[in-house]
């Protein structure tokens, strides 16, 4: 569902935005009136999008200067880029590196045009998960690092929020649900089932979800939001998992 013309003559960018949750929050700007133009490092995957893009490495220095030359100005920048790995500086830097540096990149832009950041975080940064340390403790960063560029911004007229999904339906969820499918001997619907069995909603969350949330954040419905990291995980934090025994 969208809500018409919020972001009519506003440029967006999304990195990450080929596919999965990336692709849906740049469809949902576009849907709204918004310019966007997505990054990845994957030509074939961005053309497939259909939107205008950037091929960009984010952790490349030289990739940001070229981005900057093609889109030198934008109201929204929307960090969603993020990779799975057991490497802490390939997760530190795709999580932590790169989205400072855009901030940084674009903000002259933003204070200009009254901007707004939303970082695309993760439940993983907020609770352990099991084999993840890299990942989760950068998802951790990445929180802290949008509470603190909230504090340095807002003065200058720049909202900077994050969000953290759960369970979200996308290609790279589906390669973690092997892991689950091999274990239980069930189907990609069954291995998502045995995932969300004890979240309140019992389900995970689509793309289209998680966008409108970045939306909402980014329009002036937000305009007193900065700092925030709203979680979009079916429930999943507030169940105490001691007490599951009891059902």
């Amino acid at each position: 569902m969208t809500t018409g013309d919020r972001f009519t003559g506003k440029q967006v960018l999304v990195t990450g935005g080929g596919s999965g949750i990336g692709l849906a929050i740049a469809q949902r700007f576009v849907d709204e009136g918004a310019s966007v133009t997505i990054t990845g490092r994957r030509e074939e995957t961005l053309r497939a999008a259909g939107l205008p893009y950037v091929v960009c490495d984010i952790t490349n220095e030289q990739d940001r200067a070229s981005l900057a030359a093609a889109l030198p100005a934008v109201d929204v920048v929307v960090n969603n880029a993020g990779i799975f790995s057991d490497n802490w500086l390939e997760n530190a830097g795709v999580h932590v590196d790169a989205p400072l540096a855009l901030v940084r990149l674009y903000e002259d832009s933003l204070v200009q045009r009254g901007g707004s950041v939303i970082n695309i975080a993760s439940v993983g940064g907020l609770v352990a998960v099991p084999n993840a340390a890299a990942y989760s403790a950068s998802k951790a960063a990445l929180i802290m690092m949008t509470r603190s560029l909230a504090v340095d911004l807002g003065p200058r007229g720049v909202r900077v929020n994050a969000v953290s999904p759960g369970w979200v339906r996308t290609p790279m969820a589906d390669d973690e649900m092997s892991v689950i499918m091999e274990r239980v001997g069930v189907d990609l619907e069954g291995a998502y089932a045995v995932a969300t069995k004890n979240l309140p909603l019992r389900r995970p969350s689509s793309p289209d979800e998680i966008a409108g949330v970045v939306a909402f954040l980014a329009c002036a419905d937000a305009s007193f939001i900065t700092g925030s990291n709203i979680v979009v995980d079916g429930g999943s934090l507030v169940v105490d998992v001691g007490m599951l025994a009891f059902e």
